[in-house]
């Protein structure tokens, strides 16, 4: 939210839950979800995937339904098990991670079909992320990160590896005001922090429940102030912020 409130998609209680920048609980989403995964605020406006229901819905900020799209197949507007998702202000559509279907589907604000991205070149995709210029696209099957131009034309590949050369196992990103990539691994339970050559400039982290510790990090953002908020999958019920 612009006013710092940060939307967390609680897959498995099913629901969206708002939290001031503070950290303090607001609110629920009216509506019961199944499994929602990717969050995005454009236009006053939030959308939510539905991983469980292969579905894309809108809110209003204060969280009441205003439309769904989407249902399970493979076909314009048909999803099967939606992730990450990001907006583009500039041309008013919306970026869709399709994962089990290998691509990317970018849906108009009102949630009608516009077209696809990284047809062909993508493996379970997972999160993507919009820029001034440029689309980032996380893939999972093998790693990496594509970078495309905003006429979504291939620029590169980024292999997402350490600064010890292991592959890493990123389930989310975000891009900071200086274009460096933050990303959560999953199985090394830290955060990576990746310029724009995917080069690892430093990484902080341990598992843990402590503070400053992770247990399976999963969800990451950048705030408006420029901080890092983390939430862990397993036993570390909390947000965290660097």
């Amino acid at each position: 939210y612009k006013t710092g409130n940060i939307c967390i998609g609680d897959m498995n209680n099913h629901r969206v839950q708002v939290f001031s920048c503070n950290g303090e609980y607001l609110f629920l989403f009216s509506e019961k979800m199944n499994k929602p995964v990717g969050i995005c605020i454009s236009h006053n406006n939030v959308f939510v995937t539905q991983y469980g229901s292969h579905c894309l819905n809108m809110y209003e900020l204060e969280g009441k339904l205003i439309k769904s799209a989407g249902s399970e197949g493979s076909g314009e507007a048909q999803f099967n098990q939606p992730q990450g998702l990001a907006e583009s202000d500039t041309n008013n559509i919306i970026y869709v991670c399709d994962k089990r279907n290998n691509r990317v589907q970018i849906l108009t604000q009102e949630l009608r079909y516009h077209s696809l991205l990284g047809n062909g070149l993508l493996n379970h995709p997972r999160d993507v992320k919009v820029t001034r210029d440029k689309v980032l696209v996380l893939d999972c099957s093998d790693p990496c990160l594509f970078v495309f131009t905003s006429e979504h034309v291939l620029m590169k590949r980024l292999i997402t590896r350490g600064s010890d050369k292991q592959t890493i196992s990123p389930y989310c990103f975000d891009i900071d005001r200086d274009y460096n990539i933050v990303m959560s691994d999953y199985s090394k339970h830290c955060v990576c922090v990746f310029n724009e050559k995917g080069e690892q400039a430093h990484k902080f982290g341990k598992q843990g429940q402590e503070i400053g510790e992770f247990n399976y990090p999963y969800g990451i953002v950048l705030d408006n102030t420029g901080h890092i908020v983390t939430v862990s999958e397993k036993n570390t019920n909390c947000l965290q912020f660097f």
